[in-house]
């Protein structure tokens, strides 16, 4: 399961899918809502992105 994988908050690449369009990010895990079912991450850049935990598909 990827939620161990996530909790480790080494930087993270994560393929996802939002709007039906393949993405790419890689960051820091800063917050993960269970019961909004959303993880919050901030790339090399500061950047914050919210991704749903039903659309991840692959975390590495």
């Amino acid at each position: 399961m990827f939620l161990k994988k996530l909790a480790e908050r080494n930087l993270v690449t994560i393929d996802y899918v939002k709007n039906g369009i393949s993405q790419t990010v890689k960051g820091h895990v800063y917050y993960l809502n269970l019961r909004e079912q959303i993880l919050s991450l901030k790339d090399e850049q500061q950047k914050s992105f919210s991704i749903r935990l039903s659309g991840i598909r692959k975390v590495y």
